[in-house]
């Protein structure tokens, strides 16, 4: 079963929030997918103008996960949480601060 998705003849659905954020999620593992392919073809491409302009096409990607990422984070309680309870860095060094 797909997480949020009903089995056949099951009575599981997600709530629309859910089902947003199962959406959001999904799209944050595209963008990461495109971000790892452009890399490997920057990385296995010898022409430096094709290398620049993936390049630029994979960093906006990175800037497409940032935004999801702050979306979920802003709509989802317990990631936001997560992302304030960072436990690999200092507290002054976390990229989100703890829910008021």
């Amino acid at each position: 079963m797909s997480y949020g998705q009903p089995e056949a003849g099951g009575g599981l659905k997600a709530s629309p929030l859910e089902q947003l954020l199962i959406w959001l999620r999904e799209d944050l593992m595209g963008e990461l997918q495109a971000i790892n392919q452009y890399q490997a073809h920057i990385d296995n491409i010898d022409d430096p103008e094709i290398k620049k302009l993936l390049a630029h096409i994979r960093d906006d990607e990175k800037e497409h996960v940032a935004e999801i990422t702050h979306t979920i984070a802003r709509i989802d309680a317990v990631q936001q949480k997560k992302f304030a309870e960072d436990h690999t860095v200092d507290a002054g060094q976390r990229l989100a601060a703890a829910p008021k």
